[in-house]
């Protein structure tokens, strides 16, 4: 191999570097991050389980797997970063018997909203009055009353997270086991569990945003958060691969 050939082949070899890396997601503290995987084609995720986690993150930052919502087994997912620094989270994708079809990673670069503070801390802007005008005869004239400034009222927020809008039962909290497109599969992942003693039931869950509906496999019915946590801990030990999450029990959908 001669110099030309040599010098190409590094030359190739850097551009396919650089188009590996892509450039990282930009976020703020406290507010949402929406992640969605790359598809080739829609059909690609049919009959397909999800799972997202974190690979690395802020030494100070609490996130874990039940940050991501509405949990960490959909397709599409948000989550509220909690202090500035850099996050790397992980989608994998894979097929029903185990094997995996599909892995992304997604960089996050988080900083704080200083927007807001700049605006709150600039000082008013001076205004010099114009001169009147002068008359020698003025003449007498009704005085226009003075215009009632009104504050726009501020926009709503588009929620960020799927799932908020369906209804909730106040003081009521549930486990999430499992989500699926399909009814036959919850329905099954149902007597599964039913044989492991663990007294499962499906929430049919309709995204308006995303205009899908899901199944999801739960249980318990706990009058407090703590004791839906002390169930949950209790879940993981016996299931220590399973991602559990908790949720207000939602009222079922038509």
């Amino acid at each position: 191999m001669n110099k030309k050939h040599i010098c190409a082949f590094i030359i190739f070899a850097a551009l396919l570097i650089g188009c590996a890396k892509k450039a990282p997601i930009s976020g703020f503290v406290g507010k949402p991050l929406e992640l969605t995987p790359t598809l080739k084609a829609p059909e690609d995720s049919v009959n397909c389980l999800f799972k997202w986690s974190f690979v690395t993150k802020p030494p100070e930052s609490n996130m874990d797997v039940l940050s991501f919502q509405p949990d960490s087994r959909s397709f599409t997912v948000a989550f509220v970063p909690d202090v500035v620094g850099e996050y790397e989270v992980e989608f994998s994708m894979t097929t029903t018997d185990g094997k995996e079809k599909l892995k992304q990673s997604f960089r996050c670069s988080v900083i704080e909203d200083t927007s807001r503070t700049a605006q709150e801390t600039a000082p008013p802007p001076v205004t010099v009055p114009a001169p009147l005008p002068q008359y020698s005869r003025p003449a007498p004239t009704a005085t226009a009353p003075a215009p009632v400034y009104q504050a726009p009222k501020p926009a709503k927020p588009k929620s960020a997270i799927r799932g908020r809008k369906i209804p909730k039962v106040a003081d009521k909290y549930t486990i999430q086991i499992s989500s699926w497109k399909s009814y036959a599969k919850a329905e099954d992942a149902q007597r599964k569990l039913a044989a492991l003693a663990i007294d499962a039931y499906i929430q049919k869950a309709y995204f308006s945003e995303t205009k899908e509906t899901w199944y999801r496999v739960r249980t318990g019915n706990f009058e407090s958060y703590e004791q839906a946590r002390a169930a949950m801990q209790s879940l993981k030990q016996k299931f220590p691969e399973e991602k559990f999450w908790i949720d207000f029990v939602r009222e079922d959908q038509q």
